[in-house]
Protein backbone atom coordinates (compact mmCIF):
# COMPACT_ATOMS: atom_id res chain seq x y z
CA UNK A 1 0.00 0.00 0.00
CA UNK A 2 1.10 2.99 -0.85
CA UNK A 3 2.00 5.43 2.41
CA UNK A 4 2.97 9.05 1.49
CA UNK A 5 3.60 11.03 -1.57
CA UNK A 6 6.12 13.63 -1.26
CA UNK A 7 6.13 16.43 -3.97
CA UNK A 8 8.96 18.96 -4.47
CA UNK A 9 8.48 22.01 -6.35
CA UNK A 10 5.74 20.33 -8.32
CA UNK A 11 2.78 22.90 -9.45
CA UNK A 12 1.13 24.25 -6.15
CA UNK A 13 3.43 22.40 -3.84
CA UNK A 14 6.84 23.88 -2.76
CA UNK A 15 7.59 20.78 -0.89
CA UNK A 16 4.88 18.60 0.65
CA UNK A 17 4.62 15.63 2.01
CA UNK A 18 0.92 13.92 1.59
CA UNK A 19 0.62 10.83 3.80
CA UNK A 20 -1.62 8.21 2.41
CA UNK A 21 -4.12 5.74 3.99
CA UNK A 22 -6.74 2.70 2.80
CA UNK A 23 -8.95 5.55 2.31
CA UNK A 24 -7.70 9.43 1.57
CA UNK A 25 -9.97 12.16 1.00
CA UNK A 26 -8.59 15.26 -0.94
CA UNK A 27 -10.82 17.93 -0.42
CA UNK A 28 -10.37 22.17 -0.33
CA UNK A 29 -11.16 24.95 -2.47
CA UNK A 30 -10.68 24.85 -6.45
CA UNK A 31 -6.93 25.38 -8.00
CA UNK A 32 -5.22 24.46 -4.28
CA UNK A 33 -3.74 21.31 -5.36
CA UNK A 34 -6.17 18.56 -4.79
CA UNK A 35 -6.01 16.94 -8.86
CA UNK A 36 -2.29 17.75 -8.14
CA UNK A 37 -2.03 14.94 -6.30
CA UNK A 38 -3.83 12.56 -8.38
CA UNK A 39 -1.77 14.00 -11.48
CA UNK A 40 1.37 13.09 -9.90
CA UNK A 41 0.72 9.87 -9.57
CA UNK A 42 -0.66 9.22 -13.09
CA UNK A 43 2.56 10.77 -14.18
CA UNK A 44 4.42 7.97 -13.00
CA UNK A 45 1.98 5.68 -14.32
CA UNK A 46 1.92 7.08 -17.90
CA UNK A 47 5.91 7.17 -17.47
CA UNK A 48 6.11 3.33 -16.76
CA UNK A 49 3.52 2.56 -19.05
CA UNK A 50 5.39 3.58 -21.72
CA UNK A 51 8.63 1.73 -20.43
CA UNK A 52 10.19 5.13 -19.55
CA UNK A 53 10.40 4.42 -15.76
CA UNK A 54 12.03 1.13 -15.55
CA UNK A 55 14.64 1.37 -18.08
CA UNK A 56 15.45 4.67 -15.85
CA UNK A 57 15.03 7.15 -19.02
CA UNK A 58 12.44 9.57 -18.86
CA UNK A 59 9.55 11.28 -17.31
CA UNK A 60 6.23 11.80 -19.61
CA UNK A 61 4.41 14.60 -18.07
CA UNK A 62 1.96 14.75 -21.48
CA UNK A 63 -0.63 11.95 -22.25
CA UNK A 64 -3.41 11.78 -24.65
CA UNK A 65 -5.14 9.96 -22.49
CA UNK A 66 -4.22 9.85 -19.09
CA UNK A 67 -2.64 13.86 -18.09
CA UNK A 68 -1.13 16.39 -20.05
CA UNK A 69 0.52 19.18 -17.60
CA UNK A 70 1.21 21.28 -20.78
CA UNK A 71 5.02 21.94 -20.80
CA UNK A 72 8.24 21.65 -18.14
CA UNK A 73 7.23 25.20 -17.04
CA UNK A 74 3.57 25.09 -15.90
CA UNK A 75 4.76 21.74 -13.95
CA UNK A 76 7.22 24.09 -11.72
CA UNK A 77 5.84 25.77 -8.71
CA UNK A 78 6.00 29.52 -9.47
CA UNK A 79 8.43 30.03 -6.36
CA UNK A 80 10.64 27.27 -7.51
CA UNK A 81 14.45 28.24 -6.42
CA UNK A 82 15.54 25.88 -9.35
CA UNK A 83 14.65 23.51 -11.76
CA UNK A 84 14.58 20.55 -9.58
CA UNK A 85 11.40 19.19 -9.33
CA UNK A 86 10.33 15.33 -7.94
CA UNK A 87 8.02 12.99 -6.85
CA UNK A 88 8.74 11.12 -3.96
CA UNK A 89 5.90 7.33 -2.93
CA UNK A 90 6.61 5.31 -0.29
CA UNK A 91 4.94 1.67 0.15
CA UNK A 92 5.01 -0.01 3.16
CA UNK A 93 6.49 -3.29 1.64
CA UNK A 94 9.15 -1.81 -0.58
CA UNK A 95 10.06 1.35 0.64
CA UNK A 96 10.36 4.60 -0.95
CA UNK A 97 11.68 6.18 -4.45
CA UNK A 98 11.98 9.35 -5.94
CA UNK A 99 12.46 10.34 -9.56
CA UNK A 100 13.62 13.43 -10.21
CA UNK A 101 13.96 15.85 -13.45
CA UNK A 102 14.84 19.47 -14.15
CA UNK A 103 11.59 21.26 -15.42
CA UNK A 104 13.50 23.49 -18.21
CA UNK A 105 13.32 23.12 -22.05
CA UNK A 106 9.99 22.50 -24.53
CA UNK A 107 10.10 18.79 -24.53
CA UNK A 108 7.32 16.67 -22.22
CA UNK A 109 9.66 14.04 -22.10
CA UNK A 110 12.23 14.56 -19.51
CA UNK A 111 15.01 13.28 -18.40
CA UNK A 112 15.48 11.17 -15.27
CA UNK A 113 18.42 12.69 -13.04
CA UNK A 114 18.69 10.09 -10.96
CA UNK A 115 18.26 5.60 -11.17
CA UNK A 116 15.36 4.05 -9.31
CA UNK A 117 15.49 0.53 -8.67
CA UNK A 118 13.63 -1.98 -10.32
CA UNK A 119 11.80 -3.13 -7.71
CA UNK A 120 9.53 -0.32 -6.75
CA UNK A 121 7.76 -0.93 -10.10
CA UNK A 122 5.66 -4.27 -8.32
CA UNK A 123 4.16 -1.75 -6.28
CA UNK A 124 0.23 -1.12 -6.77
CA UNK A 125 0.27 2.13 -8.36
CA UNK A 126 2.19 0.10 -11.38
CA UNK A 127 0.13 -3.39 -11.04
CA UNK A 128 -2.39 -4.08 -13.70
CA UNK A 129 -4.68 -4.23 -10.97
CA UNK A 130 -4.28 -0.13 -11.06
CA UNK A 131 -7.73 1.72 -11.55
CA UNK A 132 -8.30 5.34 -12.66
CA UNK A 133 -11.77 7.25 -13.15
CA UNK A 134 -11.87 10.96 -13.96
CA UNK A 135 -13.77 13.72 -13.28
CA UNK A 136 -14.92 13.66 -16.48
CA UNK A 137 -17.12 10.44 -17.11
CA UNK A 138 -18.60 9.77 -20.33
CA UNK A 139 -22.72 10.70 -19.77
CA UNK A 140 -25.32 8.49 -21.45
CA UNK A 141 -24.83 6.60 -24.31
CA UNK A 142 -27.70 4.86 -26.91
CA UNK A 143 -24.80 2.11 -26.96
CA UNK A 144 -21.20 1.14 -25.87
CA UNK A 145 -18.33 0.29 -28.05
CA UNK A 146 -17.10 -3.59 -27.25
CA UNK A 147 -13.15 -2.85 -26.65
CA UNK A 148 -11.19 -5.09 -28.74
CA UNK A 149 -7.83 -4.93 -27.61
CA UNK A 150 -6.46 -5.74 -24.36
CA UNK A 151 -5.73 -2.62 -21.77
CA UNK A 152 -3.16 -3.41 -19.23
CA UNK A 153 -4.92 -1.53 -16.39
CA UNK A 154 -8.15 0.64 -15.99
CA UNK A 155 -10.88 -2.23 -17.97
CA UNK A 156 -13.53 0.22 -17.60
CA UNK A 157 -11.38 3.22 -19.24
CA UNK A 158 -10.52 6.36 -17.62
CA UNK A 159 -14.15 8.24 -18.48
CA UNK A 160 -16.32 4.68 -18.05
CA UNK A 161 -16.06 4.20 -21.84
CA UNK A 162 -15.89 0.48 -21.54
CA UNK A 163 -18.23 0.06 -18.90
CA UNK A 164 -20.54 -1.85 -20.66
CA UNK A 165 -17.71 -4.35 -21.85
CA UNK A 166 -16.42 -4.50 -18.46
CA UNK A 167 -19.88 -5.80 -17.02
CA UNK A 168 -20.31 -8.30 -19.56
CA UNK A 169 -16.74 -9.80 -19.34
CA UNK A 170 -17.93 -9.97 -15.37
CA UNK A 171 -21.42 -11.81 -16.30
CA UNK A 172 -19.85 -14.27 -19.12
CA UNK A 173 -17.03 -15.14 -16.86
CA UNK A 174 -19.40 -15.68 -13.59
CA UNK A 175 -16.65 -13.28 -11.79
CA UNK A 176 -17.07 -12.89 -7.76
CA UNK A 177 -16.48 -10.19 -5.79
CA UNK A 178 -13.18 -10.35 -4.01
CA UNK A 179 -13.52 -7.32 -1.34
CA UNK A 180 -15.35 -8.83 1.28
CA UNK A 181 -17.20 -6.16 2.88
CA UNK A 182 -18.96 -4.97 0.16
CA UNK A 183 -20.29 -8.74 -0.36
CA UNK A 184 -24.13 -8.66 0.71
CA UNK A 185 -25.28 -11.27 3.63
CA UNK A 186 -27.69 -13.87 1.99
CA UNK A 187 -27.24 -12.68 -1.79
CA UNK A 188 -25.50 -13.78 -4.33
CA UNK A 189 -21.59 -12.49 -4.41
CA UNK A 190 -21.76 -11.88 -8.25
CA UNK A 191 -20.33 -8.91 -9.32
CA UNK A 192 -22.99 -8.51 -12.03
CA UNK A 193 -25.49 -9.42 -9.32
CA UNK A 194 -24.06 -6.57 -7.07
CA UNK A 195 -23.79 -4.13 -9.05
CA UNK A 196 -27.63 -4.10 -10.02
CA UNK A 197 -27.63 -4.03 -5.45
CA UNK A 198 -25.62 -1.36 -4.75
CA UNK A 199 -27.06 0.47 -8.38
CA UNK A 200 -30.09 0.29 -6.07
CA UNK A 201 -28.96 1.64 -2.75
CA UNK A 202 -27.01 4.94 -4.89
CA UNK A 203 -29.80 5.52 -6.62
CA UNK A 204 -33.48 4.18 -7.58
CA UNK A 205 -34.26 1.25 -5.42
CA UNK A 206 -35.17 -2.16 -7.24
CA UNK A 207 -32.64 -0.92 -10.11
CA UNK A 208 -31.56 -3.68 -12.29
CA UNK A 209 -28.67 -3.45 -14.56
CA UNK A 210 -29.61 -5.26 -17.88
CA UNK A 211 -27.19 -5.99 -21.26
CA UNK A 212 -27.93 -7.19 -24.70
CA UNK A 213 -26.07 -6.64 -28.03
CA UNK A 214 -26.58 -4.52 -31.07
CA UNK A 215 -24.12 -6.63 -33.31
CA UNK A 216 -20.68 -7.43 -32.97
CA UNK A 217 -19.61 -4.23 -32.21
CA UNK A 218 -21.60 -2.72 -29.47
CA UNK A 219 -23.25 -3.66 -26.33
CA UNK A 220 -26.66 -2.59 -25.13
CA UNK A 221 -26.93 -1.62 -21.68
CA UNK A 222 -30.19 -0.85 -20.06
CA UNK A 223 -31.97 -0.56 -16.63
CA UNK A 224 -35.59 -2.03 -15.44
CA UNK A 225 -37.09 -0.52 -12.07
CA UNK A 226 -39.26 -2.11 -9.77
CA UNK A 227 -42.25 -0.36 -10.86
CA UNK A 228 -41.64 -1.24 -14.53
CA UNK A 229 -40.32 -4.55 -14.18
CA UNK A 230 -40.95 -5.60 -17.69
CA UNK A 231 -40.18 -2.61 -19.39
CA UNK A 232 -36.33 -1.69 -19.86
CA UNK A 233 -35.27 1.71 -20.12
CA UNK A 234 -32.47 3.56 -22.53
CA UNK A 235 -29.53 5.09 -20.41
CA UNK A 236 -30.52 8.29 -22.43
CA UNK A 237 -33.54 8.29 -21.29
CA UNK A 238 -32.95 8.45 -16.94
CA UNK A 239 -30.44 10.85 -16.59
CA UNK A 240 -26.60 11.59 -15.36
CA UNK A 241 -26.50 9.96 -12.55
CA UNK A 242 -27.00 6.06 -13.52
CA UNK A 243 -23.76 6.45 -16.26
CA UNK A 244 -21.89 8.42 -14.14
CA UNK A 245 -21.79 6.08 -10.91
CA UNK A 246 -21.45 3.12 -12.59
CA UNK A 247 -18.32 2.72 -13.61
CA UNK A 248 -17.25 3.91 -9.96
CA UNK A 249 -19.33 0.77 -8.32
CA UNK A 250 -18.19 -1.40 -11.23
CA UNK A 251 -14.61 -0.31 -10.63
CA UNK A 252 -14.76 -1.22 -6.71
CA UNK A 253 -16.49 -4.59 -7.18
CA UNK A 254 -13.93 -5.99 -9.66
CA UNK A 255 -11.16 -4.83 -7.85
CA UNK A 256 -8.75 -7.12 -5.60
CA UNK A 257 -7.49 -6.09 -2.51
CA UNK A 258 -3.82 -4.65 -2.72
CA UNK A 259 -4.84 -2.73 -5.21
CA UNK A 260 -5.23 0.97 -6.35
CA UNK A 261 -8.17 3.15 -7.07
CA UNK A 262 -7.82 6.85 -8.24
CA UNK A 263 -11.34 8.61 -8.67
CA UNK A 264 -12.15 12.15 -8.84
CA UNK A 265 -15.46 13.22 -7.78
CA UNK A 266 -17.27 9.88 -7.48
CA UNK A 267 -20.67 11.63 -6.35
CA UNK A 268 -21.33 14.09 -9.49
CA UNK A 269 -24.55 13.93 -10.48
CA UNK A 270 -25.81 11.96 -7.73
CA UNK A 271 -28.94 13.10 -4.62
CA UNK A 272 -27.00 14.05 -1.69
CA UNK A 273 -28.60 10.70 -0.43
CA UNK A 274 -26.94 8.99 -3.35
CA UNK A 275 -23.70 10.35 -2.35
CA UNK A 276 -23.55 9.49 1.57
CA UNK A 277 -24.29 6.04 0.17
CA UNK A 278 -21.12 6.36 -2.09
CA UNK A 279 -19.54 7.19 1.28
CA UNK A 280 -20.66 4.40 3.16
CA UNK A 281 -19.23 2.57 0.17
CA UNK A 282 -15.99 3.37 -0.48
CA UNK A 283 -15.59 3.29 3.34
CA UNK A 284 -16.33 -0.80 2.98
CA UNK A 285 -14.18 -1.17 0.51
CA UNK A 286 -11.23 0.44 1.76
CA UNK A 287 -11.61 -2.15 4.81
CA UNK A 288 -11.81 -4.92 2.22
CA UNK A 289 -8.09 -3.55 1.70
CA UNK A 290 -8.21 -1.83 -1.62
CA UNK A 291 -6.86 1.47 -1.01
CA UNK A 292 -9.06 4.17 -2.50
CA UNK A 293 -7.16 8.45 -3.02
CA UNK A 294 -10.89 10.46 -3.92
CA UNK A 295 -10.65 13.85 -4.84
CA UNK A 296 -14.51 15.23 -3.70
CA UNK A 297 -16.31 18.23 -3.23
CA UNK A 298 -19.05 16.36 -1.26
CA UNK A 299 -19.70 17.00 2.54
CA UNK A 300 -22.56 13.97 1.79
CA UNK A 301 -19.90 11.60 1.03
CA UNK A 302 -17.69 12.59 3.77
CA UNK A 303 -21.11 11.93 6.45
CA UNK A 304 -21.47 8.69 4.72
CA UNK A 305 -17.72 7.73 5.70
CA UNK A 306 -18.35 9.11 8.66
CA UNK A 307 -21.70 7.08 9.96
CA UNK A 308 -19.47 4.06 8.45
CA UNK A 309 -16.55 4.86 10.82
CA UNK A 310 -19.09 4.95 13.55
CA UNK A 311 -20.72 2.21 13.04
CA UNK A 312 -17.16 0.17 13.00
CA UNK A 313 -17.46 -0.90 9.44
CA UNK A 314 -14.37 1.27 8.42
CA UNK A 315 -11.24 1.76 11.07
CA UNK A 316 -11.11 5.20 12.63
CA UNK A 317 -7.27 4.49 11.37
CA UNK A 318 -8.00 3.68 8.07
CA UNK A 319 -8.82 7.29 6.32
CA UNK A 320 -7.05 10.66 6.17
CA UNK A 321 -8.62 14.15 5.21
CA UNK A 322 -6.39 16.30 3.50
CA UNK A 323 -7.94 19.75 3.22
CA UNK A 324 -6.23 22.39 0.78
CA UNK A 325 -6.88 25.69 0.91
CA UNK A 326 -4.73 29.03 1.84
CA UNK A 327 -5.54 29.18 5.11
CA UNK A 328 -2.65 27.78 6.59
CA UNK A 329 0.96 29.04 6.50
CA UNK A 330 3.61 28.03 4.56
CA UNK A 331 1.45 24.80 3.28
CA UNK A 332 -1.47 24.42 0.93
CA UNK A 333 -3.11 21.32 3.50
CA UNK A 334 -4.38 20.68 6.62
CA UNK A 335 -4.54 17.07 7.28
CA UNK A 336 -6.94 15.11 9.95
CA UNK A 337 -8.20 12.19 10.83
CA UNK A 338 -12.28 11.15 11.52
CA UNK A 339 -12.47 9.89 15.14
CA UNK A 340 -14.28 6.39 16.28
CA UNK A 341 -17.29 8.35 16.87
CA UNK A 342 -17.35 10.13 13.79
CA UNK A 343 -16.61 13.38 14.69
CA UNK A 344 -13.67 15.07 13.34
CA UNK A 345 -10.01 15.54 15.03
CA UNK A 346 -10.70 19.27 13.62
CA UNK A 347 -13.10 21.71 11.74
CA UNK A 348 -10.84 23.82 9.82
CA UNK A 349 -12.25 27.26 8.66
CA UNK A 350 -13.59 26.94 5.06
CA UNK A 351 -13.95 23.07 5.25
CA UNK A 352 -17.70 22.32 4.84
CA UNK A 353 -18.72 25.06 6.93
CA UNK A 354 -20.73 26.62 3.96
CA UNK A 355 -24.05 25.58 5.61
CA UNK A 356 -23.66 27.32 8.74
CA UNK A 357 -22.18 30.49 6.86
CA UNK A 358 -25.47 30.63 4.82
CA UNK A 359 -28.18 29.73 7.74
CA UNK A 360 -26.31 32.78 9.57
CA UNK A 361 -26.74 34.65 7.00
CA UNK A 362 -30.56 34.15 6.87
CA UNK A 363 -31.12 34.64 10.38
CA UNK A 364 -29.45 37.69 10.41
CA UNK A 365 -32.00 40.83 11.14
CA UNK A 366 -33.11 42.18 7.71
Amino acid sequence: MLTDLRLFQFKKFKDESIELFPLTLLTGINGMGKSSVIQALLVLRQSFDRGELQNNRNLVIEDKELTNLISPDDMLNADAESTDVSITIEDDNIGSATWKVRAEGKSNTLPLVDNVQNEMYVISLFSTTFQYLKAERIGPRATYDRLTVTRRHSPIGYSGEFVANRILEAANQLEEVQLEKVKIEGQSSKVYDLLSYWMSEILYPDSKVVLGSSDASKIDLEYTFKNQPTKKFNPLNIGFGFSYVLPVILAILTSKPGSLLLVENPEAHLHPRGQSRMGHLLALAAESGLQIIVETHSDHLLNGIRVAIKQKKLGSNKTQIHFFTEEFKDTNKQSFAIEEDGSLERWPKGFFDEWDNMLTELLKDS
